[in-house]
């Protein structure tokens, strides 16, 4: 009876911890909820001013990341196919580079032949945003301008859609 008991013990601990793991997982993470930072930011091609606050009545999608990150480079290409699929339904995609050479970024944009802004960014944003301390980190800003999501490492097309989609 013991050895039975300590088995439902075990079965029910291990519910609990993939329960946790889930939640931890599935957690909207910081700042949800909560206003998105302001921010004023030049365009590394054109120079022009972008603010967060031009964006206000869509679903903004900001990346964060950096010219030596090889994960960045890889998941750009899907952040541009879906900026390009959903712009017409509210999306706008930002891309924020932090602690690289404006030249660098340059060449990257072009290289990759991102159609969506990319800006340069400061500590001052990085601080804003939590202390963007991985790259890259994605945040996802709802038609309120809320955070809804904050998305450490890279995540594949079909993973930021369904993120994205049901806030159009």
């Amino acid at each position: 009876m013991a050895q039975k008991s300590f088995r439902l013990t075990r079965q029910i601990a291990r519910m609990l911890m993939v329960a946790v793991c889930f939640l931890v997982l599935a957690s909207p993470g910081w700042g949800a909820g909560k206003a998105a930072p302001e921010f004023n930011l030049k365009d590394v091609l054109t120079g022009k001013d972008y603010s967060l606050s031009q964006f206000k009545g869509k679903v903004v999608v900001i990346n964060f990341f950096t010219f030596f990150c090889g994960p960045c480079r890889d998941e750009m290409p899907d952040l541009n196919k879906i900026n390009n699929e959903l712009k017409g339904k509210g999306l706008q995609t930002l891309g924020i580079a932090l602690s690289s050479d404006p030249t660098q970024i340059r060449f990257l944009v072009k290289q990759l032949g991102l159609e969506y802004p990319v800006l340069i960014g400061n500590d001052k944003v990085s601080d804003a945003y939590g202390s963007i301390s991985v790259v890259p980190t994605t945040v996802i800003v709802d038609k309120q301008g809320n955070v809804a999501q904050r998305i450490e490492g890279t995540r594949k097309k079909e993973a930021f859609k369904q993120m994205i989609e049901p806030l159009l």
